[in-house]
């Protein structure tokens, strides 16, 4: 929020009006104090920002080892999963039946 001269002055002579040249000195001495609140706050919200950058960061660097280490079996099981999609059964492998026995004629 910029203002400008003119409009800084326009607001000191309305606070001269309303508030009394008595009373002005108190006025800006508790709208600075307020104004310090608010800095205040606003740094340490910005410190909580930070600090959950830095979480996510490590969380990050969590997830690309945890990828890195994985198995690539189970990454599209586990995305199905957390979509909320049950995956499909993988198709099974084609199972030769087994040779048959040899006939072997009875002994004479």
């Amino acid at each position: 929020m910029d203002l400008s001269w003119g409009e800084l002055l326009l607001i000191g002579v309305v606070a001269l009006i309303v508030i009394g040249p008595k009373e002005l000195p108190q006025a800006f001495r508790t709208l600075g104090h307020w104004m310090g609140k608010a800095r205040a706050l606003a740094r340490e919200f910005q410190g909580h920002l930070d600090d959950l950058m830095r979480e996510s960061q490590v969380d990050d660097m969590k997830r690309e080892f945890n990828d890195m280490t994985r198995t690539p079996d189970f990454d599209d099981i586990e995305d199905d999963l957390m979509a909320g999609r049950r995956s499909p059964p993988k198709p099974k492998p084609i199972e030769t039946p087994p040779a048959p026995e040899p006939v072997v004629p009875p002994a004479p």
